[in-house]
């Protein structure tokens, strides 16, 4: 839940679940227009050459 919006562009978000809150850029933000949220996970492995 959107707490407060700041004049720079700061966002405070609560989660009311967790009865915490915590700040974001508003740049960060993205509209969540419901539907399903994909929670397929793909791992990479990295090496050194």
């Amino acid at each position: 839940v959107v707490k407060e919006v700041s004049p720079y562009g700061a966002v405070e978000l609560t989660d009311l679940g967790a009865s915490r809150t915590f700040k974001v850029t508003g740049q960060r933000l993205k509209l969540y227009e419901g539907g399903e949220i994909p929670t397929e996970r793909i791992s990479l492995s990295l090496t050194d050459n």
